[in-house]
């Protein structure tokens, strides 16, 4: 679904392949509300056809019944335009919600009506999933109106709810409503600007369930009419909602009234475990590390937890080349959009393919001085490792062959021992576990190559050692990832 039209002070003004549910992403001031507004405005001017709703950021006052509140949204389009104006403070924001509420119950007991409702109630299918959202107060009905309390069933009162908790109740009152009032005779839109504002980030990924729930519960000629476009900057919040197959992801740039959204559940769900702890990262300061295969993936793990927290990188598993590149560019977008200072890296196989490699955005990408990252197992430290050399791994080899002739893999076996550069820029991705056994060990490879590289952090001189596990890695990438930055003298 695309929604294009032409506005009189931002020209064209489009939305393109726009899915049930739709993350806007984009640094502050790069004209997310300004867009979100400008929709508002222009789907208001054509009611007949839409049904919008606009929850500003700027969510002021209390959850309570206010009567002036009441008198002003029966105007048509008041609530509408004060929204707009993205300064609803003076306005009471949460009374407008309050009132929003009553009418999603409204029509909750009017549908209640024409069907088999026992076992059916606006608090046990609307109001308990919004105490779900909480963790220390419920919201009830309480005669004419709603009360809230505590986990001790005391009664407590809505000018003293924490802002997190306020704003909860608030927007998924709006939420409710929205879907509440939404039908298949128009299209439904609803526009929610960073709907994340003072909530932990644990209450924003429910949040975003919620929303997701809400969305599920539509008869389905009505879910084909509705869409809800979310500006947010919550690393939470859109993984909560981006991994969900009905979600899409669009970039808002400075110079552009446009958004092409594009489903991104699969690089989404790579990503989400780096993304959905944003405290525990934004503490521990660790970048995310894209790498070319889960060996690559296992690698890293290993020597992350070898160093002790000395390796602060987060890997990201692609599945090949092409899904990298795909990974590097979302996230390059996706991190400009929630960080002031974003870095990310990127480390691929070199293949047989020596070279610099640019970067993508803030995504620094390096390329390893070696075929794969199996090949660092023939390095001097690796072996090491193993309690012996490469004459030692030579001799033990050459054992070996004598005793398995015949076995599938003594040609590349015995390549690999003749070779005067270990075999730097080929494939030996069928021996290397065979290469640990030789030399007596059990150790998975990848725990041999992951502990050696945490033995390398800090290193203060790079060793000119061709066989060295620095240069295998690659000077820049050593430089980087393990903090590797002189060269030894000549």
């Amino acid at each position: 679904m695309d929604f294009t039209f032409t506005h009189y002070s931002h020209g064209l003004v489009s939305l393109v392949n726009c899915s049930p549910v739709n993350l806007i992403l984009g640094r502050n001031g790069a004209g997310k509300s300004t867009l979100l507004r400008t929709v508002d405005e222009f789907m208001n001017a054509q009611s007949a056809i839409y049904r919008v709703t606009y929850v500003t950021p700027e969510r002021s006052g209390s959850f309570v019944r206010d009567g002036n509140i009441d008198t002003n949204m029966g105007s048509a389009n008041w609530g509408s335009s004060v929204r707009r104006s993205n300064q609803a403070g003076g306005t009471s924001f949460k009374a407008m919600s309050h009132y929003a509420l009553r009418n999603a119950e409204t029509a909750y007991l009017r549908k209640l009506q024409n069907i088999d409702a026992r076992g059916m109630s606006f608090q046990t299918n609307c109001l308990n999933p919004i105490s779900n959202l909480l963790s220390n107060i419920s919201i009830e009905q309480g005669g004419s109106d709603f009360i809230f309390k505590n986990l001790k069933d005391e009664r407590v009162d809505a000018i003293n709810l924490s802002s997190g908790e306020s704003e909860t109740v608030s927007l998924a009152a709006e939420v409710l409503y929205f879907f509440s009032s939404a039908t298949s005779d128009v299209t439904n839109v609803l526009l929610l600007d960073e709907p994340d504002v003072h909530q932990h980030p644990d209450l924003q990924a429910r949040f975003g369930q919620y929303l997701l729930d809400r969305l599920s519960e539509l008869p389905n000629a009505v879910k084909e009419k509705t869409y809800v476009f979310v500006a947010t900057h919550s690393n939470a919040l859109v993984c909560a909602l981006a991994v969900d197959d009905r979600t899409s992801i669009g970039n808002k740039e400075f110079d552009s009234s446009s958004i092409t959204f594009a489903s991104a559940s699969d690089e989404v769900k790579k990503v989400a475990p780096f993304f959905g702890h944003p405290l525990s990262l934004s503490l521990n300061r660790d970048a995310m590390l894209i790498v070319e295969g889960e060996d690559d993936e296992r690698v890293w793990q290993q020597a992350a937890r070898s160093s002790q927290g000395k390796i602060r990188i987060f890997p990201v598993l692609a599945q090949s080349v092409n899904q990298q590149h795909d990974l590097e560019s979302f996230c390059d977008k996706m991190l400009r959009s929630i960080y002031d200072k974003p870095v990310a890296y990127s480390l691929r196989d070199a293949d047989g393919r020596l070279g610099d490699i640019e970067p993508v955005g803030c995504v620094q990408r390096f390329k390893l001085n070696c075929y794969a990252i199996e090949n660092m197992l023939l390095t001097s430290e690796c072996l090491q490792r193993l309690n012996t050399d490469w004459a030692g791994f030579v001799s033990a080899a050459h054992h070996w062959l004598t005793e398995n002739i015949g076995h599938k893999d003594t040609t590349l076996l015995q390549e690999l021992i003749n070779s005067a550069d270990r075999m730097q820029q080929k494939k030996i991705k069928n021996v290397r576990q065979l290469i640990v056994g030789i030399l007596g060990s059990n150790k998975p490879w990848e725990a041999v190559v992951g502990q050696a590289m945490a033995a390398q952090i800090g290193k203060a001189e790079i060793p000119k050692d061709q066989f060295s596990l620095l240069n295998f890695l690659g000077r820049p990438a050593a430089n980087i990832l393990l903090g590797c930055y002189q060269e030894s003298p000549a």
